[in-house]
């Protein structure tokens, strides 16, 4: 079977298993199959006012300076894998769209 890309959604209000998380993700990225796959973050449920911040999701999962840019990036020539974080409510359908359209660019 093929992966052409993770999604991997975090509930970002939950910070207690933020460390959990870490680790599934962990276990994802070092993965081999998926050494090559782009990986999109998604910290879901930014419309709760406990919500942990982009920056508070970033450093939980280790991906403080781990992240490939938000904008277009060219990673052809590289072997860095396209991997970023999108803060988003599912509930209020905001920020998953820039997600997918950054993800979108990696989609072979």
């Amino acid at each position: 079977m093929k992966v052409d890309a993770v999604v991997y959604l975090v509930d970002s209000c939950d910070k207690e298993r933020f460390a959990e998380s870490k680790k599934e993700l962990d276990a994802l990225l070092s993965d081999e199959a998926l050494t090559n796959v782009p990986f999109l973050i998604l910290g879901n449920k930014i419309d709760i006012s406990y919500a942990a911040s982009e920056d508070k999701l970033r450093y939980s999962l280790g991906l403080t300076n781990f992240t490939t840019g938000k904008g277009k990036v060219n990673l052809a020539d590289s072997n860095v894998r396209p991997l970023e974080v999108f803060m988003c409510s599912i509930v209020r359908k905001m920020g998953y769209g820039d997600g997918f359209k950054w993800l979108s660019q990696y989609i072979k």
